[in-house]
């Protein structure tokens, strides 16, 4: 798109390609153990990013970086025409099990396999810090939405907030310990956990009348071995910097996640709070 800054992040064209290949396998070998602890904490944002997205009865809806496409499924009961794309074959693969009505592809955020224009709603569900180019998805997205649609993503608030990925980066940090060596220091993990980064990015890629909106609410799980195996089963880069560690290191990491876990304990188990926003906006 004219005019669009393609990225901020800094990142060499090896590092994007380091970093893209690290996702890919990352999610690839963790797609299953996913699906089946986080895919259910991602769709508390389902219904939001639905409504911000301006999703109607006969709208064709594309979701990208789609994981196993609940949200595209969600768009598709509705009444849209729903497609969906990730980067990964076994989610792409898992997706279509599980959604065998959708049209599910593996394609990268940045070389979506569709014309100009075509569809009514796009949605990102807790991608874009993911992508090694920020501003090039998002000029992907905007590239395939018709005008007048709307582009809707769905990030993170900050660690003290997402206590589901706050307790893990706090226990790694308490140990000092480094991150993997294919996640590049650029980043965009944290990038938008501020509202401000997120505006940019829509606005960066030729989008109008753009909305954020704050979300919280909490995740019940049984216990704290089920947190500490779901995290790492579904956390590509966190989880990662756990099992990048030798054995005494993982260990030293496990009694700090255990006693930042102890305030969140009740009577039927870990409560924990997180918090998220969802930005859109509107191809002109």
């Amino acid at each position: 798109m004219r005019g669009v800054k393609l990225d901020t992040t800094g990142l060499t064209a090896e590092e994007a390609e380091r970093f893209r290949a690290f996702e890919r396998r990352r999610h690839d070998m963790l797609a299953g153990s996913y699906d089946d602890f986080f895919t259910p904490v991602t769709m508390h944002a389902i219904a939001p990013l639905l409504a911000a997205a301006d999703v109607t009865a006969g709208a064709s809806f594309l979701e990208v970086a789609c994981g196993t496409a609940a949200v595209a499924a969600a768009a598709q009961a509705q009444g849209a025409s729903a497609s969906a794309t990730d980067l990964s074959s076994e989610m792409a693969t898992l997706g279509k099990q599980r959604h065998p009505q959708i049209d599910i592809r593996e394609a990268d955020v940045e070389h979506q396999p569709f014309a100009d224009e075509i569809f009514d709603c796009v949605v990102c569900s807790f991608g874009i810090g993911h992508f090694p180019y920020p501003e090039r998805a998002a000029a992907e997205c905007a590239r395939v939405l018709r005008r007048g649609g709307r582009l809707a993503i769905a990030w993170w608030d900050a660690p003290e907030k997402m206590r589901l990925q706050g307790l893990f980066r706090e226990s790694i940090g308490e140990v000092g310990v480094k991150p993997p060596p294919d996640v590049p220091a650029g980043n965009a993990m944290l990038r938008f956990t501020d509202p401000t980064e997120l505006r940019k990015l829509l606005e960066g890629a030729g989008l109008n009348d753009v909305r954020i909106e704050e979300h919280s609410t909490a995740h019940r799980v049984p216990d704290v071995e089920t947190l500490w195996r779901g995290g790492l089963g579904s956390f590509a880069v966190t989880g990662s910097a756990v099992a990048h560690q030798d054995t005494a290191t993982q260990a030293r990491i496990r009694q700090a996640f255990e006693r930042r876990a102890q305030p969140y304990k009740t009577a039927e188990g870990l409560l924990i709070p997180f918090a998220f926003r969802v930005a859109s906006g509107r191809k002109a």
